[in-house]
C-alpha cells in the first residue's frame, strides 16, 4: 500500500496537534510495512520534518511551494500526484492546492480528508469536494456528524478515527500531602485556547490560599502577556515548547489538567494527560471534551470562560485527595484506550476499505470544476500571474 499524506500548513514556525499526530501516524504506518510520501507546501518546519524524515516517510517539498498560483499549480501538481501512483491520498490539513488537485485524480486513487477541529475550516471543503472524496475521518463523534448532517457526506462514508497518544502502563498514584501539581499544555493563544482564562485561574487560586504548583508547557503569541503576568509567582513554570518526552514526563509528575478552550477536534495534550494520569478540569464543548470527560467520574467539564467554575472545582479536588485518587484513575483508564497502535490499526483498515471503494465504484473526474471560494479571488487570472511574477523578484 502506497500512501500520499498532505500538509501545506506545515510551513510555519507553530506545531499544532493535526502536526503532531501526522508525524506519529506516517511512523506507524512506516513501521507497518506500508510505504509513506509527505507533500508539503516547500519546507515543513524543522522540527516536523525531522520527525518525518527519521519516520522513514520521504518529503515531497519542491512539488509546490506556494510561489505558483493555485489556479496554474493545480494542473501539474495533479499530474504528479497520478505519476506516483498511490493507493491512498489523504489531505490532513490544507486550504489549498490539497483540495484543488482532486477532481484531476486518477478515480483509483482513495481520497481522504482528517478533520482535525470542530471549525467550518474542515467543513467547507469537504461540502465543496465531496463527490471527490471516498472517506472523510472525524476525531471526534461531533465531526462525523457534522460531516454527515451538515456537509452532505453519506453516512457509510465517514468514520471516527481518534488521536493516539502515549500512555502509561502504571496506574496514578496521589499523595494526600503536599501542593496539588497542575498542568497546561498547548499554544500560548486565545482565540481557540483562552490562555487569558488559564492566567486567570491561577491568579485566582493563589488568591484563594491553595497550596499549588503549575507547569505551562507551550508557545504562541500570547507568551510575552503570559510571561508578564505570572512573573511574580514562585510557583507556576513556563517551559515553552518540550521534547515529546520530557511532555509526558511532566504530565506524570502531575495530577491536573487543565484545558479551558473555546473549541477543539479531539484535544492530543487533553487525551495524552488523561492516558497519564491527570485529572482533566475542561470546558464545556461537544467536540472532543464531552466524547473524553465525564462530569464528576472521570474530571470536570465547566462552562466556557467561567473562571470563578474552574477555580472551585480545583479547589475541591486539592481539598479531597481521596476523590483526587479516584479520578485520576478513572481518567488513566479512559485515556489508555486510545493508544497510538490502536490508531494506526484503524487508519490501515479505513485505508484499505477506501481503496475497495473507490475501485469498485470510481469516482468521475472532472478538471472544469471550479475552485472551492478560499481559493478564488476576485481579480482576473492574468492580473494575479503579474503580481506573482512580481512578488517573486
Amino acid at each position: 500500500m502506497k500512501i500520499l499524506c498532505v500538509d501545506t500548513t506545515m510551513d510555519g514556525h507553530i506545531v499544532g496537534g493535526a502536526h503532531t499526530f501526522l508525524v506519529q501516524l506516517m511512523a506507524g504506518l512506516t513501521d507497518a510495512g506500508r510505504e509513506v510520501h509527505f507533500l508539503s507546501k516547500g519546507d515543513p518546519v524543522a522540527k516536523s520534518a525531522a520527525g518525518i524524515e527519521n519516520s522513514g516517510s520521504v518529503i515531497h517539498r519542491d512539488v509546490w511551494t506556494g510561489d505558483v498560483l493555485v489556479d496554474d499549480a493545480t494542473p501539474d501538481v495533479a499530474k504528479w500526484v497520478n505519476d506516483l501512483r498511490p493507493d491512498v491520498y489523504v489531505v490532513s490539513v490544507s486550504s489549498d492546492i490539497g483540495w484543488t488537485i482532486m477532481p484531476y485524480l486518477d478515480p483509483r486513487i482513495a481520497t481522504l480528508t482528517i478533520g482535525h477541529n470542530d471549525q467550518e475550516t474542515f467543513y467547507a471543503p469537504v461540502r465543496h469536494y465531496r463527490k471527490f472524496l471516498t472517506r472523510a475521518i472525524g476525531v471526534s463523534d461531533e465531526i462525523c456528524r457534522k460531516y454527515v448532517d451538515e456537509c452532505g457526506m453519506p453516512a457509510d462514508g465517514v468514520e471516527w478515527i481518534p488521536y493516539g497518544v502515549e500512555t502509561s502502563d502504571a496506574a496514578p498514584w496521589t499523595s494526600l500531602t503536599g501542593p496539588l501539581r497542575l498542568v497546561y499544555v498547548g499554544r500560548f493563544e486565545n482565540e481557540q485556547k483562552r490562555i487569558s482564562d488559564v492566567v486567570a485561574v491561577i491568579k485566582k487560586l493563589s488568591e484563594s490560599g491553595i497550596d499549588f504548583e503549575f507547569d505551562l508547557v507551550g508557545d504562541g503569541v500570547e507568551m510575552p502577556n503570559v510571561r508578564s503576568a505570572l512573573s511574580g509567582f514562585d510557583n507556576v513554570r513556563i517551559h515553552g515548547w518540550l521534547e515529546a518526552e520530557r511532555v509526558i514526563d511532566t504530565m506524570r509528575a502531575s495530577e491536573v489538567v487543565l484545558l479551558a478552550s473555546a473549541y477543539e477536534g479531539f484535544c492530543i495534550s487533553l487525551t495524552e494527560a488523561m492516558a497519564n494520569g491527570c485529572t482533566p478540569v475542561v470546558s464545556d464543548i461537544r467536540s472532543g471534551n464531552k466524547q473524553l470527560v465525564r462530569d464528576g467520574e472521570n474530571g470536570y467539564v465547566v462552562t466556557i470562560g467561567d473562571v470563578d467554575a474552574f477555580v472551585a472545582r480545583i479547589r475541591a479536588l486539592a481539598k479531597d485527595r481521596d476523590r483526587l485518587s479516584v479520578m485520576r484513575r478513572a481518567a488513566w483508564e479512559t485515556g489508555r484506550e486510545y493508544g497510538i497502535d490502536r490508531m494506526v490499526e484503524n487508519y490501515v483498515s479505513c485505508f484499505e476499505r477506501a481503496i475497495e471503494d473507490a475501485r469498485s465504484n470510481p469516482r468521475k473526474q472532472d478538471a472544469n470544476f471550479p475552485l472551492m471560494e478560499s481559493c478564488r479571488s476576485r481579480y482576473p487570472l492574468w492580473l494575479r500571474r503579474i503580481k506573482a511574477r512580481v512578488s517573486s523578484f
